[in-house]
């Protein structure tokens, strides 16, 4: 597939997702469709962006960022590794609908409940949630280890429901990225995340048509150039 035929398909799924066999190898066709699709990504998002901010000039309705004191190995570490890898394994990871993974999900979408939970909570409660969160994670992770190889089969309402699976993971993904923002003061707020939730939807087309591991290089470039923007690199 050329990159232009690459490009149409990412759109194509976009609009309707639909389950993928066998990913590509790893090789050099993978790599030129990863570039073209995450080209379409920042493509999009410099657009969507440009929208969103034209009419926020206009209304007012943008929350400003959550601005935080980290370093730059702190961010290095967040951005490039431990997001692309754990948002990756949690929202797209088993979207191959085995039933192994499709479990792992669960594990995993109850961990970040209870994570998001400890946030509302008194610090000495939030500690206890937040090793309830790990011990819920890591225990899906020993049960996914240990049934992967057998529990293998996609039941048939999986491939049938999967675009509603792919679009509300990817709505949950953006909204999750509302907590890098202050309380949202206006409805239309929620467009503050319009360029991750494209950028989800986008990720699961590398997920199932290039695979997990190229979905993370995917999210980690992704975040390479936020993170260069964000330093004033460029």
């Amino acid at each position: 597939m050329g990159a232009g035929a690459r490009l149409v398909d990412g759109l194509r799924f976009m609009w309707r997702p639909t389950p993928c066999g066998a990913p590509l190898p790893w090789g050099r066709a993978l790599l030129l469709a990863l570039l073209a699709v995450f080209a379409l990504d920042l493509a999009l998002d410099v657009l969507v962006a440009a929208v969103t901010e034209w009419l926020d000039s206009l209304v007012g309705f943008l929350p400003a960022p959550i601005e935080e004191e980290t370093t730059l190995a702190e961010d290095l570490f967040g951005y490039l590794l431990l997001a692309p890898v754990l948002e990756e394994l949690v929202y797209r990871g088993w979207l191959t609908g085995r039933i192994a993974a499709l479990r792992f999900a669960a594990y995993g979408f109850a961990a970040e409940a209870i994570f998001i939970g400890a946030l509302f909570v008194p610090s000495d409660i939030a500690v206890t949630l937040g090793l309830a969160g790990v011990a819920v994670a890591l225990a899906g992770l020993v049960h996914w280890s240990l049934t992967r190889d057998r529990d293998t089969a996609v039941p048939e309402w999986f491939t049938r429901h999967f675009h509603w699976f792919v679009w509300g993971s990817t709505l949950l993904f953006g909204l999750m990225h509302l907590g890098n923002y202050e309380p949202l003061a206006h409805p239309l707020g929620v467009l503050a995340v319009l360029p991750q939730t494209i950028g989800g939807l986008l990720l699961a087309y590398t997920r199932t048509r290039l695979g997990l591991g190229a979905a993370m290089a995917h999210h980690a470039a992704y975040n390479a150039v936020f993170l260069a923007g964000d330093y004033g690199w460029f």
